[in-house]
């Protein structure tokens, strides 16, 4: 999980919770409560906090309740006493499954943890996966998938290497004598520029229409050269991927004329 540089409950949002720990937010309510809007501001913060966290107040001196929550993984911290509270139960909710993946949690993610996930998921691989959790994936992720046959698979300078060279990670999923193979690459972060409102100011004052059509030729220029950095930020499929394509449909026809043909790998190789 990809950590954040320090932050307080108002840069919080939906979005980046997901990079604090129990006891990086435990520190940021104590901060909090030191200002004196805390109270008016309270219920947006815990609105925020609920998507991710489980928070409890209780009384440490109550052993048996404090033994029951650290049983569920909460950490316990000291706080201000408010009535008979004199500490606060924190706990993240673990993204232990693929479907605790949402567009939120995604962009926070390391590619070897979406393996990991994809790997526990019964077995399934990448194209068992809903299409929709392949959606919120590849939404931060660009994701390739191979079925080959091991021998083919393995080859020196083979698909894997070749990945691994584009900087992908890999997750191989043995299908009997084939493997599917699970690649993934974080996708680069790009910023759209928002022009400054300024212009149009600029624009009022100097009663300069032709201005207008100069920003829209801009715009139009440079959402051509997005869309074209865009293309050639996905991988292009090379002559080796297609040579490995082409080798996977001679080798399900064999395999269909007869699976248990011993001279499969032989051949293959």
């Amino acid at each position: 999980m990809k950590k954040n540089s320090k932050m307080s409950l108002d840069c919080l949002t939906k979005g980046n919770i997901w990079t604090i720990d129990e006891a990086e937010l435990n520190q940021m309510i104590l901060d909090a409560k030191k200002n004196d809007d805390f109270a008016e501001n309270e219920s947006h913060y815990m609105n925020i906090i609920r998507t991710v966290f489980d928070i409890q107040y209780l009384n440490r001196e109550d052993e048996k309740k404090i033994a029951q929550l650290e049983d569920m993984h909460y950490e316990i911290f000291s706080s201000p006493s408010e009535g008979e509270n004199n500490a606060i139960a924190i706990r993240k909710h673990p993204i232990k499954k693929i479907t605790d993946l949402t567009l939120e949690n995604i962009t926070h993610l390391e590619p070897y943890e979406v393996l990991n996930l994809i790997e526990k998921n019964m077995g399934t691989g990448w194209k068992g996966l809903p299409l929709a959790i392949q959606d919120i994936i590849e939404s931060n992720f660009f994701v390739d998938c191979s079925v080959l046959p091991a021998t083919t698979m393995h080859r020196p300078g083979g698909i894997i290497d070749r990945r691994k060279d584009d900087g992908y990670e890999v997750l191989e999923i043995v299908r009997g004598t084939w493997i599917e193979a699970v690649f993934i690459k974080e996708k680069p972060k790009v910023e759209r520029v928002k022009y400054n409102s300024g212009l149009n100011n600029f624009k009022s004052m100097n009663g300069d229409e032709s201005l207008d059509e100069n920003l829209d030729e801009d715009m139009d220029e440079d959402e051509e050269d997005l869309d074209d950095d865009m293309e050639d930020r996905v991988p292009d499929q090379d002559d080796d991927d297609m040579d490995d394509e082409l080798d996977e449909s001679n080798a399900q026809i064999e395999e269909n004329i007869d699976l248990e043909d011993p001279s499969y790998d032989d051949e293959d190789e």
